[in-house]
């Protein structure tokens, strides 16, 4: 009898040893997956065009009332996400769920909460513009805090190959023919196009693979100073490559003339140069290539900041202060629930026909979310700066460089585009879940 419970367990602990693998490789699969979309996704300028919709399995409703078709490509979220439950699943031991720190994790989960209640449950373009910018903000994030993936040689390549095609954009002055990745027709002589005006002529900002400067000036601006606290722990080769990403980089947000951009760039990186002028040089050097392409363009520049009398600029102001005041006028009529997440448009326009989504971000969630989504922004803001979370205050440029874009842009409120719910999850995540270097040596991002 004896022998025959042995043989049992031998038998059971054959099986398990020869099944040990597989919750390795599923984890090893889904990384993979992971890396790939965050890589197309920061790489093309929307989900409506080039690699996401290839070989089309999916109609979804779009905003002027037709159909777009989603990709196989789209399928990639929902692989992901399949892949790492499966994982869960079979892994043991089992590692404990990570929800992020608390102060953190509360003021998301309260936005997410609030602007799902004002969504119609049916398939239209707003349920699903808006569906996914929830769900990949939330997917991204509980993943980088839980499986803490090596997103850093990723992020920069994107870093290199969007200041490349922008510096190249912006040289050529016109688009260099990527249609494959959906890059857009530039030519700054076609209406919607966005210019700049110096020296006599018309001037093509740099898109990058985005579908606007803006959307590069600040995608570029945030992912260059994440990458700050990794500089001080790479060395050798891979600190070379580093740099050499960032600077294109850096070039590829000058391209971009966005003045938002500029300006966090700036700040953030002035507050990193204080904690950092006594152990490298590094960013120092960053300073250098983008004020050296600063001074040579320094009459562009100025046009964007001085010259706002020049009608391209002035419309710009007039619009921002109109579209401004509108948002005021929505909340004072919708105080308490807001006109609905992924609404102000449609309903700013029954009011003013060619209003424009505003350009402030506590302002659009006070329209869309009412009062309390104004309090939870607000809390989400001002906790990690009055908090600290025990890392540098220098650490900290990132985030108050997004927040600071978002008083004069929309471009990374999560529910804006594809790019901006990753970028948006990318820094919440890095101080939610703790996963700044010095914080988390043994396994950081």
């Amino acid at each position: 009898m004896k022998h025959l419970t042995r043989g049992g367990q031998l038998l059971s602990l054959a099986a398990k040893a020869r099944w040990a693998w597989l919750p390795t490789r599923i984890r090893a699969y889904t990384h993979a997956i992971f890396i790939a979309f965050l890589l197309l996704a920061l790489l093309v300028p929307t989900w409506r065009s080039g690699p996401f919709t290839w070989w089309p399995i999916w109609p979804v409703p779009a905003r002027d009332g037709h159909t777009a078709a989603l990709g196989a490509l789209a399928l990639l979220p929902g692989l992901i996400a399949t892949g790492w439950l499966l994982h869960r699943i079979v892994e043991r031991p089992r590692r404990p769920w990570r929800w992020g720190r608390v102060d953190i994790m509360l003021p998301l989960l309260g936005l997410t909460l609030l602007g799902l209640s004002s969504l119609e449950p049916a398939l239209t373009w707003r349920t699903v513009a808006q569906g996914i910018g929830l769900g990949l903000t939330w997917l991204i994030y509980l993943f980088l805090v839980n499986e803490r993936p090596a997103i850093v040689t990723p992020l920069a390549l994107v870093v290199l190959t969007q200041g490349a095609v922008a510096v190249g954009q912006f040289l050529n002055q016109r688009d260099l023919g990527l249609r494959a990745l959906g890059e857009l027709d530039l030519d700054p002589r076609l209406p919607g196009t966005s210019i700049l005006w110096a020296r006599g002529t018309a001037w093509l900002r740099a898109y990058g693979l985005t579908g606007h400067p803006n959307n590069l000036g600040a995608t570029l601006a945030i992912l260059i100073l994440w990458f700050l606290p990794h500089l001080e722990e790479t060395r050798g080769w891979r600190r070379a490559g580093l740099i050499v990403s960032l600077s294109v980089g850096c070039l590829g947000l000058l391209a971009s003339f966005s003045r938002a951009s500029w300006v966090a760039f700036l700040v953030g990186l002035a507050l990193w140069l204080r904690h950092a002028s006594r152990r490298n040089g590094s960013p120092w050097a960053l300073l250098l290539v983008f004020g050296g392409m600063l001074w040579l363009y320094r009459d562009l520049a100025a046009a964007r900041f001085l010259s706002l009398n020049i009608p391209i600029e002035a419309r710009s102001v007039y619009e921002r202060l109109r579209d401004g005041y509108l948002a005021l006028r929505l909340v004072a009529d919708h105080p308490w629930r807001g006109v609905g997440l992924g609404n102000y448009l449609t309903v700013a326009r029954s009011l003013q026909p060619d209003a424009f989504v505003v350009h402030n971000v506590p302002l659009l969630v006070a329209a869309e979310l009412g009062l309390p989504g104004a309090a939870m922004w607000l809390w989400l803001t001002l906790i990690p700066l009055v908090r600290r979370l025990n890392v540098p205050f220098a650490w900290m440029a990132p985030w108050l460089a997004m927040h600071l874009i978002g008083l004069f842009d929309i471009t990374l409120w999560p529910t804006t585009t594809v790019r901006s719910a990753i970028v948006f999850a990318i820094v919440i995540a890095t101080y939610a879940g703790r996963l700044l270097p010095g914080e988390c040596h043994a396994d950081r991002l």
